[in-house]
């Protein structure tokens, strides 16, 4: 089968995995939205985050708050995947976090990101305490769904992550955040929230590179990094510079997602998605994730990417249906981001995998990570390097050609 895609056109097919009902017990939307404040999303937040995710963040100064810590319930959103980070946020450090699966249910309730799919409101209630506190306060507490925080951290953030979520906030509200004492196990008024460095995002380095020219351009393992990662998350990427006469092109057999609920636990990965992003400014433009391309499990998918303003656009268009599974991607270097400058056309592109199995021989977390900055030059050891040596076929490597070339070879 033949599939050309214009990602300026691609709709995004939510993937609901949960039914939900109304439910009198839950606090309206609106109660704990506010609490939460802005939405994030690729349009407002920076570091190439992925274009069907959105991202919540609640910040409170522990040292100002010294015997209060939070409890924090809601209900199972209507989302791909959906997880809770801790950082200090003063330095970005991840120091804990919950991934769905994880999340024991409220008595009485189920966890449905482990079973069957269900139309019950499923409850969870989560804690964020000080390392130390006696859990034997909290009645209704479960130790697994304890996150926890050190005594020298003076700010304390967490990110409530949703991928491809229902609607604004998951089809069921945010949860809510409530204060805790941690000295008597009282529930008190949640600590005034502040601005989290998380959501103050500067611009790129845009420093041009040599590398950026070459004609070869392999995917490299993305660092972790101390600065707010999503610990849930392996990303390979690779930075080129596209001019307007090239065509970028990257082949590789996708990692395996999980069909249903149950499988969730087994699955090679969670979600998978590509992403281009402007090293201007660090913001996401291009995207499409796993079920929105049709393929065979197995197989291997073509991309390709080209400049919008290409004067053989419509030739590469024709070229590509010669191509099985192949999928079009167009970049438009022309564009103004939110502070008036063009976007440009250099360019990172980011092959993301949720919750890889880093057990599985050809996961992109097996791989050795390379630094950011001047990464071709940082390569030492390419076999556990670069992803099409390190992965085989799972890889991806990046060829660019001149238009006329790519012509030459696809038409």
């Amino acid at each position: 089968m033949r599939h050309l895609f214009k990602i300026g056109i691609l709709s995004l097919l939510a993937l609901c995995i949960i039914s939900c009902d109304d439910n009198d017990d839950y606090p309206p939307p609106s109660d704990n939205n506010d609490i939460w404040g802005t939405t994030y999303s690729h349009a407002n937040l920076g570091a190439y985050p992925d274009i069907y995710s959105k991202y919540w963040v609640y910040a409170y100064e522990t040292h100002e708050n010294p015997n209060i810590g939070l409890r924090i319930s809601g209900i199972y959103p209507q989302a791909r995947f959906f997880s809770f980070s801790i950082y200090n946020d003063l330095k970005g450090e991840v120091i804990d976090g919950l991934d769905d699966v994880n999340i024991s249910p409220d008595d009485s309730y189920i966890n449905p990101y482990n079973v069957t799919t269900n139309s019950t409101d499923n409850r969870f209630t989560i804690y964020l305490l000080k390392e130390g506190t006696n859990l034997s306060l909290f009645p209704d507490i479960k130790e697994e769904n304890v996150c926890y925080f050190s005594d020298d951290v003076e700010c304390v953030s967490i990110c409530l992550r949703q991928y491809l979520g229902e609607g604004e906030y998951g089809g069921v509200g945010l949860p809510a955040i409530e204060g805790v004492d941690m000295t008597t196990g009282k529930v008190v008024a949640a600590p005034k929230a502040v601005t989290s460095k998380a959501t103050i995002m500067k611009d790129g380095n845009f420093v041009p590179l040599e590398s950026d020219k070459s004609m070869e351009v392999p995917f490299l393992l993305s660092p972790r990094g101390d600065y707010f990662p999503n610990n849930s998350t392996d990303y390979l990427y690779c930075r080129t510079q596209l001019t307007t006469d090239q065509v970028l092109t990257f082949s590789f057999i996708p990692a395996p997602i999980p069909a249903c609920v149950e499988e969730y636990r087994s699955a090679k990965a969670r979600y998978w998605s590509i992403c281009i992003g402007s090293v201007m400014n660090t913001y996401s433009y291009c995207s499409f994730y796993d079920r929105m391309l049709e393929y065979e499990d197995g197989e291997k998918i073509t991309v390709a990417v080209i400049s919008a303003n290409n004067a053989k656009l419509a030739e590469v268009k024709n070229a590509m249906q010669n191509i099985p599974y192949s999928y079009l991607m167009e970049w438009n270097e022309e564009l103004l981001d939110n502070q008036g400058r063009k976007i440009s056309d250099i360019i990172t592109v980011l092959y993301r995998n949720i919750l890889p199995d880093k057990t599985w021989q050809y996961s992109m977390s097996t791989m050795t990570p390379t630094p950011y900055g001047d990464p071709y030059n940082s390569i030492t050891e390419p076999d556990k390097q670069m992803a099409h040596k390190a992965l085989g076929e799972y890889g991806p490597l990046g060829t660019k050609y001149s238009t006329d070339e790519f012509l030459q070879i696809y038409k």
